[in-house]
Parts: C-alpha cells; sequence; structure tokens
C-alpha cells in the first residue's frame, strides 16, 4: 500500500514537471520584451555590417554598402547614433571601416530604405566592432 501512494505521488509530481517545462514558446519571448536594457540586451536588436562613413556631426553616423544576413530587401544605408549609456559606443573611431553594428531602430515601422531616394531608417547602435580596414 505504502509503495503505491508513494509510486503515485511521484508520478504525479514528475508530470506536474513536465507539463511545466513544455510552457508555450510565448513566454521567453515576453521575458525578452520586459527587458529593461540594463543587462545589455533589447528585445528587438538587430545587426548589420558595412561601411562607416561620417555624418553632419561629431553625434551621427552613416553605415553604406549594409549588409544584413537573411535580409532580401535590407536597407543600404542607414542613420546610426550612439546610444546613450554609461558606456560610451565610440563609433567615430571606425570611419571608413567595415564594421559589425548592433542596435535598434528608432521606429520599426518604417519601411527600408532600398532605392536612392528617401530617407535613412535611424538605429541606435549599443555595440560596435571592427571588421576590416577595407570598404568596399
Amino acid at each position: 500500500m505504502n509503495r503505491t501512494l508513494i509510486a503515485v505521488c511521484g508520478a504525479v509530481v514528475l508530470s506536474v514537471a513536465l507539463v511545466g517545462a513544455q510552457g508555450p514558446a510565448g513566454d521567453a519571448k515576453s521575458a525578452n520584451e520586459k527587458n529593461d536594457g540594463k543587462n545589455g540586451g533589447t528585445a528587438n536588436a538587430v545587426t548589420f555590417t558595412g561601411c562607416l562613413n561620417p555624418g553632419s556631426n561629431g553625434e551621427t553616423f552613416f553605415l553604406t554598402n549594409v549588409k544584413q544576413k537573411g535580409a532580401k530587401n535590407a536597407d543600404k544605408t542607414l542613420k546610426l547614433v550612439a546610444a546613450k549609456t554609461d558606456k560610451k559606443v565610440g563609433l567615430g573611431t571606425f570611419i571608413t571601416n567595415e564594421v559589425e553594428i548592433t542596435g535598434s531602430f528608432d521606429d520599426p515601422n518604417a519601411a527600408p530604405l532600398v532605392g536612392g531616394s528617401g530617407q535613412a531608417r535611424t538605429v541606435t547602435v549599443t555595440k560596435v566592432k571592427f571588421r576590416s580596414q577595407y570598404c568596399g
């Protein structure tokens, strides 16, 4: 009798644990959406590579010859602004180099700039990484 009771209790505990581990995938996404950026991550982070060019002032830059892995209609040019965080993103040191930037769109609903007309979308950069001295 005691063995049966212990077996049933064990089966119930194991079933609850397995069902809880199989929660909907949306739970992980909503946890990321609640991320306030203190851990360095953002829910809508994008990564691009391209050639970094100076903008009209020392705080804006442009990324040209933009490539985004897996995107066919990606932007050809992006306007970049360094994120205002405790740790400043030093875009100025990478001018005329090929870089990889990570950040988020200021307006994620704006259409990509694929042709020569229109205004480049703005990305707030949280991370920049040197790729090559050659921009081409």
